[in-house]
């Protein structure tokens, strides 16, 4: 059976009680973690004056059903799902799977919280259909990757829609032939997402989050009005379709599928506690929590040895400057480690715009150097192993080391870590209302609709 019929089949028959128990609390964690992430967005374009997303909807964004998350307005499901996902990725600290190297929950999650405020679906829909989204998006991934990463694409703004089609999809009641149509149907409206716009610090960088939601539900629309599609693997005899033609000519269809609704690729998920690139964590922890007791004053410190695996070396071991904005900054290792080195943690305030001007943390980021280590390379994506190596300048060494990173799948987070990130994002914003949207989350399987969690989150900050 070919691969996209399988998993518009998967699509379509799932029932959430037939999923692991831990599974339906990952996806409880992934929804509280968006949300916060969301809250988070909203109020640091506040104080550091970013009007991007606000000025674009202000033009583009007419009333509609759907909430935009923290900026106190509703619009059509494609706009709030576009908005609600760009701000999934302002921040980078969004749910990921790293071997399929795709931020899952930045399209999902927002396109599937539009459709269900706006056809007035229960909890337990949101859940299946976040599911259904995590898994078939890093199917895919597994599918392409890392061809299509070392061709120059980002899954999280190309995969990532059919992944955001299929949940959708489930969301608006299609069969599987309907199913097929919106998953092939995404491959041909996808954006194509591309590292230049991730890794060079440009500020249209957080909209492959949301792009890929928006063409996930206009995927489902149009399989629902009733255009039908050739699938995602193409069709003989030249099979020009997209899983072939984006990096990678001969993917892997076979494990895109093997023990589909059985074997839960979705259990490689991981959590982030900074906002920060996930190949920076590592080394982040490493100074925050190995080094938290030791005196180690920034003009004292002579030089930072970082080793990682290649992937981290090559993709986030930059410079930054007194010029640079807060995309440079959360992507470069340098940057990070001497920021939580000198301000003794890693968290928006690190990223805002004043702080990122003082001259004193850059300098010290030149001291920070980043280098692969071949064994390390070997490790990765399972493990994501870094040392950090510090030297100051009366000659005192000091050495630390990490192999799973903390809320990575090994280091799971527990629920009161992602209620704590939540409360501390989302608080500022929607006040002491964030508890009971933490309630809600909790108890989200008995809700009969999500419209009083979406109200609380919509919220515009003071």
């Amino acid at each position: 059976m070919p691969m996209t019929n399988r998993f518009a089949r998967f699509a379509a028959e799932f029932q959430l009680r037939d999923a692991p128990e831990d599974l339906v609390d990952r996806m409880k964690m992934a929804l509280l973690d968006a949300l916060a992430i969301m809250l988070g967005a909203a109020h640091f374009a506040r104080i550091n004056g970013h009007r991007e997303l606000i000025g674009y909807l202000d033009a583009t964004a007419p009333p509609g059903p759907a909430s935009v998350v923290g900026h106190g307005l509703r619009t059509t499901e494609m706009m709030a799902a576009f908005a609600n996902g760009t701000l999934c990725e302002v921040l980078d600290c969004m749910d990921c799977n790293l071997t399929a190297r795709i931020h899952n929950g930045a399209a999902v999650t927002p396109a599937v919280l539009a459709l269900a405020e706006s056809n007035g679906a229960t909890g337990r829909d949101v859940l299946a259909a976040m599911l259904v989204g995590f898994e078939i998006g890093t199917r895919l991934g597994h599918a392409v990757q890392p061809a299509h990463w070392h061709s120059g694409f980002q899954i999280t703004g190309t995969y990532n829609t059919c992944a955001a089609a299929a949940a959708a999809g489930r969301m608006l009641g299609l069969d599987a032939e309907a199913l097929e149509a919106a998953l092939g149907t995404s491959g041909f409206v996808m954006p194509v997402s591309h590292g230049d716009m991730i890794f060079k610090g440009h500020s249209v960088k957080p909209i492959h989050g949301g792009q890929p939601a928006l063409c996930g539900i206009e995927a489902a629309y149009l399989a629902k009005a009733g255009y039908r599609s050739g699938p995602l693997e193409g069709e003989p005899p030249r099979h020009h379709a997209v899983l072939r033609i984006l990096g990678d000519p001969d993917p892997d269809l076979g494990r895109a599928v093997e023990g589909l609704g059985e074997v839960w690729a979705t259990r490689e998920l991981a959590f982030k506690p900074y906002p920060i690139g996930l190949l920076i964590i590592g080394p982040v922890e490493i100074v925050l929590d190995q080094f938290a007791d030791r005196r180690l004053p920034p003009d004292e410190i002579r030089s930072v040895e970082v080793r990682s695996y290649e992937a981290a070396s090559m993709f986030t071991g930059k410079y930054t400057t007194v010029d640079s904005n807060f995309v440079d900054a959360h992507l470069s290792i340098p940057f990070c480690v001497a920021a939580a080195l000198t301000d003794r943690e890693m968290t928006v305030r690190q990223l805002a715009t004043e702080r990122l001007r003082d001259p004193r943390l850059h300098a010290l980021a030149r001291r920070v150097t980043v280098t692969e280590d071949p064994e390390m390379t070997e490790r990765f994506p399972y493990e994501w192993p870094a040392t950090v190596t510090i030297t100051l300048t009366d000659g005192s060494v000091f050495e630390g080391r990490v192999d799973q990173v903390k809320w990575s799948p090994r280091r799971p987070p527990s629920w009161d870590d992602i209620v704590e990130k939540f409360i501390t994002y989302g608080a500022p914003v929607i006040g002491p209302d964030a508890h009971r949207v933490v309630q809600d989350v909790t108890a989200i399987e008995s809700l009969d609709t999500v419209a009083p969690l979406m109200e609380a989150v919509r919220r515009a900050p003071d």
